[in-house]
């Protein structure tokens, strides 16, 4: 069975033997230190501790374990999982979160505890009513007290419209609930999309036509204010729109991160089929500024090297630069040449 917390005088109840029949009437001298004891060490073992981790932990009597464990579940300080029949899981609680619980009635640890268990997929109100048996009036008013306490809050989902979920306060929704970076409020942010978008043009049009890095835009991105923080692979979705938009010039470098540059600062052309029909269709696209060498604002310039699989025997822009300024007889004779290759691609 999935392990759910329990109440302690319950669980005491359903124990075989002398230990449930006595649990009631039993009178086991309790101190101060003895209870606090316990909880220093459930507290030094967070992930918690079982009966038989106290017990080599020397806590082998356990009609003093269940009334140090029930002195502090009266004090908010300790939880109870049972993980098997007869076998319990003990959690120490911090003292800032017992304050929280501190005066919560049996319908609020129900409701808590069944929140608890729906982990980052939470659960929506008429799945909270069903598994408590509350009434929806009852439920309503223990969730709001819940979230006042700061124990559960309530998120929107973006599987259903309008629709909202329980779950912790401190869990992190799962993605099929929050949609992930690029939703707010289980709605689609459009106005941080357009932000980010805004932030890595101004950062490139800084560069002054340098070529830039994803790695470069990703550790700009993080420096400036926003709602969350895009990974890498997500700003890379951000630039290809740019991309698309024909804003800016991608190309991924042999090492294989992808290299962006400003379109307009190249001087490079953009014809969206250039890659998909043969050049003797097509012609070479042309640089704009006939005096300016292509190398000087190419972005792949840092990969170029002779022989190599981006080289300058095989740059189609030099090539198309050449065509158009021919200084020598040999230059003439490559453009030419160009001009009759078909593009085998």
């Amino acid at each position: 069975p999935e392990p759910s917390s329990i109440d302690l005088a319950l669980v005491a109840a359903s124990l075989e033997g002398p230990l449930s029949a006595g649990f009631a009437n039993m009178e086991v001298q309790l101190h101060g230190q003895d209870v606090e004891a316990f909880y220093r060490f459930c507290l030094d073992n967070p992930q918690g501790v079982t009966n038989d981790s106290l017990r080599q932990g020397g806590w082998a009597d356990q009609a003093m374990v269940l009334r140090v464990a029930n002195e502090l579940l009266s004090q908010g300080r300790l939880s109870i999982t049972q993980i098997s029949p007869g076998q319990l899981m003990y959690q120490a609680i911090d003292s800032h979160t017992a304050a929280k619980f501190r005066g919560l009635e049996r319908e609020h640890m129900l409701v808590f505890q069944t929140i608890e268990k729906a982990g980052d997929k939470g659960v929506w109100g008429k799945g909270l009513r069903d598994q408590t048996g509350l009434q929806q009036h009852t439920c309503a008013k223990v969730t709001k007290e819940l979230i006042r306490r700061q124990l559960v809050k309530e998120v929107k989902s973006v599987q259903g419209r309008g629709r909202k979920v329980f779950m912790k306060w401190d869990v992190e929704p799962n993605k099929s609930i929050s949609g992930g970076t690029w939703y707010q409020d289980g709605e689609f942010a459009t106005s941080w999309i357009e932000s980010l978008r805004e932030r890595c043009l101004q950062y490139m049009e800084g560069q002054q036509s340098r070529t830039v890095t994803s790695e470069d835009l990703h550790l700009y991105i993080q420096q400036q204010p926003g709602p969350s923080i895009p990974t890498q692979e997500e700003l890379q979705l951000i630039m290809r729109s740019l991309e698309l938009e024909e804003k800016v010039h991608a190309v991924q470098s042999v090492s294989g991160q992808m290299v962006y540059v400003l379109r307009g600062g190249t001087g490079i052309g953009f014809d969206t089929f250039a890659g998909r029909l043969p050049k003797f269709l097509t012609g070479l696209q042309e640089a704009s500024h006939s005096l300016t060498v292509p190398c000087l604002l190419c972005p792949l310039q840092g990969e170029c090297r002779v022989g190599g699989r981006i080289s300058p025997e095989s740059c189609e822009y030099m090539e198309a630069w050449l065509r158009k300024n021919p200084s020598t007889a040999e230059a003439s004779s490559v453009a030419q040449a160009s001009n009759d290759r078909m593009n085998d691609w």
